[in-house]
């Protein structure tokens, strides 16, 4: 029993400390109200890649939006009590070789966009950038994937996700950017962190 016990609180502290180490991403979302344009950037986009699964994912919290200031971030209460996540398979060899000019590629994803309890098919174009001279992060990290940066955006529409009935009633087409995303290596004891957008088909 206590040999259960001991593994269950070193599972906890290794989670822990991979946590800590997880690279963000700069990300920015806009849309319009009432003939205004509304945007916000911050860096709390999350990407990572499970090589067991050969997929990718995103994880936005839009709380992290918020700039403090309740005039400008009053849209966002609509979005904040919800992730969003992406997914898409993806090929690890992407990521080995095959880097044209430039150390550039680009990819067309067939993938599923998740927000409000609602799951929708999502196609994204993403650039990925190799950089082998890249400064290294102290993170968990396998190098390769220290050394790519991953440039995408995706547009949601709020009644796809029945989320045009809330307070503010958001009618407009939503553009999420990611901008040199960091993408951080999934490793065992981490698949929590991605929540159901883990195990969904």
């Amino acid at each position: 029993m206590k040999n259960k016990v001991l593994l269950t609180v070193l599972v906890l502290l290794l989670v822990k400390v991979q946590a800590q180490n997880i690279l963000s991403s700069n990300s920015f979302i806009q849309t319009c109200i009432n003939n205004s344009q509304c945007f916000s950037i911050n860096n709390s986009s999350y990407l990572f890649y499970d090589e067991s699964k050969n997929a990718l994912y995103l994880k936005i919290d839009f709380v992290k939006f918020k700039s403090g200031q309740d005039s400008l971030d009053e849209w966002l209460d609509d979005l904040s009590s919800t992730f969003l996540y992406f997914k898409a398979p993806v090929d690890k060899e992407v990521f080995q070789s095959g880097f044209a000019n430039h150390h550039t590629k680009v990819l067309k994803l067939h993938g599923q966009a998740y927000l409000n309890g609602i799951w929708r098919n999502q196609d994204v174009e993403l650039s990925l950038f190799s950089s082998e001279n890249s400064v290294i992060n102290t993170s968990n990290n396998n190098q390769q994937y220290d050394n790519i940066k991953v440039n995408f955006g995706l547009t949601i529409l709020p009644k796809d996700y029945k989320i045009h009935k809330k307070a503010h009633h958001l009618k407009k087409s939503i553009f999420i950017g990611i901008t040199m995303g960091r993408i951080n290596l999934l490793q065992a004891g981490m698949e929590s962190i991605l929540k159901e957008a883990y195990d969904h088909q």
